[in-house]
């Protein structure tokens, strides 16, 4: 079983983190899978203000996502770091205002939606 991060690749911010990442990513054995394509098949969640992932058969959210993910490619000291207390509280703060106040307004990518 593959691990999974759904991200947007609409969103301008998603798709770059994405782009950057991708190959490592996958290497690691991580599978991508872009929400905005015309043949997502909707699962529970609230994509349009969580990063939403599933690693060792278990969902993750928001922040906790980037954690897995990073963890599974390698960046252990930076996960760790981000679960300092202090910075644990910062790390999730700005998550959370990214997510639900910028970058629903931020204006979209044009994506080919296709398979």
């Amino acid at each position: 079983m593959k691990d999974k991060v759904y991200y947007d690749e609409s969103c301008y911010v998603c798709s770059l983190e994405i782009k950057m990442i991708r190959k490592r990513g996958e290497s690691c054995g991580i599978k991508f899978i872009d929400i905005s394509r015309s043949d997502f098949g909707f699962i529970d969640g609230n994509f349009d203000i969580e990063m939403i992932g599933e690693f060792n058969g278990q969902e993750t959210f928001g922040i906790d996502t980037f954690r897995e993910m990073y963890n599974k490619m390698g960046f252990t000291k930076i996960v760790k770091f981000s679960k300092l207390p202090i910075i644990r509280n910062i790390f999730e703060y700005s998550y959370r205002v990214f997510a639900s106040y910028i970058r629903p307004r931020l204006p979209k990518r044009k994506t080919n939606g296709k398979v």
